[in-house]
């Protein structure tokens, strides 16, 4: 597969041909959190109402990557973009590696990239005065203009040498990430996921309970949802987290414009690493989940609609399959944590330590 030589055009009508979904996101990418009494109605006419807080958290969450699909935001993600090189890179390596497709080489060059060139990890933000050493001491309210850039809230340090005040805005707008380039797994796997919407690929923004979120690709070459983590530059590698972090967890949704799917069992394959999933009656996680991919998918084309169905029949498959069949872990998933401080993953669980 060889693009044309204007980077920018190719890659806008890869992602046109394949976003045909009008963006129903907010401006910021995020609408109000849900109250605690919030009734959510599962389907016109059911008479089935949720009331968990939960349901209306998965709500709440499953907007973030409809934002993904407003086309400006992708035209400006392009031009941030070294797509001459990404290509080159991919093009090369499918000669090399015919498992995967020309697509997946592509997303796969954009992980080493973004991870090497473009985003930065940042535990404690350096002194602004005098780059010195900083420690946490709170938590506040974003200020008008970070809000306004999309933080969620606001951590405030302190220099350890000169005393000084560094805030530290947590962003959760990917147009603002774009030029802001630092944060934790959160900045990263918004803005890594948006870019790789803006490469042409289907993507999912994947949610942890326990505190974690990643992307997941669909490769058009195996006709299947593929873990990527740019945090760790990790490339299907779904045993990662329980296996190589020793991280038990209990929830995982695939967020998407095409709708909500519970991925757990793909990542937490044995009774080890799982959590009590009590949190909300399993029955009715099921609905909401259903509820929300309805509302997703109404206004696609039937045809569409069929085909988004017949892979979902797959999913499901291949999912029930894990906890069928064990699956040895790859000497690539069951390595250590790389991002983060070692007090930091040893509090949240992630230092390797079983």
């Amino acid at each position: 597969m060889a693009p044309s030589n204007n980077w920018i055009q190719d890659i806008a009508r890869r992602y046109q041909q394949a976003a045909r979904r009008p963006s129903t996101g907010s401006d910021t990418g995020l609408s109000p959190s849900p109250r605690p009494s919030d009734r959510i109605s599962i389907s016109p006419g059911s008479p089935i109402m949720i009331t968990s807080p939960f349901a209306g958290q998965l709500r709440h969450l499953s907007t973030t990557p409809l934002v993904y699909e407003n086309q400006e935001l992708l035209d400006q993600a392009l031009e941030a973009l070294p797509l001459d090189r990404l290509f080159q890179e991919a093009g090369e390596a499918e000669t090399k590696d015919l498992e995967w497709g020309f697509q997946d080489h592509l997303i796969r060059s954009l992980l080493k990239w973004f991870r090497n060139d473009f985003f930065t990890w940042v535990n404690e933000p350096p002194c602004a005065a005098c780059n010195g050493k900083t420690r946490n001491i709170g938590v506040e309210h974003p200020a008008p203009q970070e809000s306004a850039n999309g933080a969620g809230r606001t951590e405030i340090y302190q220099c350890n040498s000169c005393n000084t005040i560094v805030r530290f805005p947590r962003y959760g707008h990917p147009k603002y990430l774009l030029t802001f380039r630092k944060g934790r797994c959160g900045e990263w796997a918004n803005c890594f996921t948006m870019l790789c919407r803006a490469l042409g690929s289907r993507v999912r923004w994947v949610w942890c309970n326990e505190d974690h979120v990643w992307t997941e690709i669909y490769s058009e070459k195996q006709k299947r949802w593929i873990h990527a983590d740019s945090c760790e530059t990790a490339w299907d590698q779904p045993q990662l987290y329980a296996q190589g972090w020793g991280k038990k967890m209990s929830y995982i949704i695939a967020f998407s414009a095409e709708g909500a799917v519970d991925v757990t069992s793909r990542y937490v394959r044995n009774t080890d690493s799982q959590i009590a999933r009590n949190k909300i009656p399993e029955s009715e996680l099921i609905f909401v989940l259903q509820d929300i991919t309805k509302e997703r998918r109404q206004a696609l084309p039937a045809l569409e609609r069929e085909t988004l169905t017949s892979e979902d029949a797959l999913e499901r498959a291949e999912l029930a399959s894990y906890s069928m069949v064990p699956t040895q872990a790859t000497t690539e998933e069951l390595r250590p944590r790389e991002t983060g401080a070692g007090d930091w993953t040893e509090a949240r669980g992630e230092s390797g330590k079983r």
